[in-house]
């Protein structure tokens, strides 16, 4: 009796023991998959930056883009300060706007000032797009966004 409470007692001991191993896998499972992540969006950043160039020193740069595939008209982008016509963005086009670091907003001819926070030295993404009705729009993206609607 004592030999089968001691193996139940063994057995425990081996189960407990083992139970924090197997949750440390999985979390660096994750965290691995994480990390392929950022890494990934690291380098579509980093092969973005080759082709559109840098800001200049002390400056901000947004990427205006438009999908290839998205429908309708131009869509005319502007200065929302100053009222400056930017591009008339058609599908499959970007403008790169170079700008001073501080908050700056920007508009279409259907929507109000489109606000963004600018940090010298980095690179902003906004694509342009026709909602359902056929409203210009413009939309918060990413690198790895600008990069897919080139496709």
């Amino acid at each position: 009796m004592q030999t089968l409470t001691a193996r139940a007692a063994l057995a425990a001991l081996l189960f407990a023991a083992a139970l924090p191993a197997f949750a440390q896998k999985v979390t660096v499972e994750s965290q691995g998959q994480a990390s392929e992540n950022v890494t990934a969006r690291a380098l579509t950043a980093e092969a973005l930056e080759t082709d559109l160039g840098k800001p200049p020193a002390g400056r901000a740069q947004v990427v205006f883009f438009r999908s290839s595939k998205s429908p309708g008209d131009p869509v005319a982008i502007r200065d929302a300060a100053g009222g400056v016509p930017l591009i008339d963005l058609e599908p499959g086009m970007y403008f790169v706007a170079v700008s001073m670091p501080g908050s700056r907003a920007y508009a279409t001819a259907d929507t109000g000032p489109f606000s963004l926070d600018l940090d010298a030295g980095r690179t902003y993404y906004v694509q342009a797009i026709r909602n359902k009705s056929g409203g210009a729009q413009l939309l918060r993206s990413s690198a790895d966004k600008f990069q897919r609607a080139a496709h």
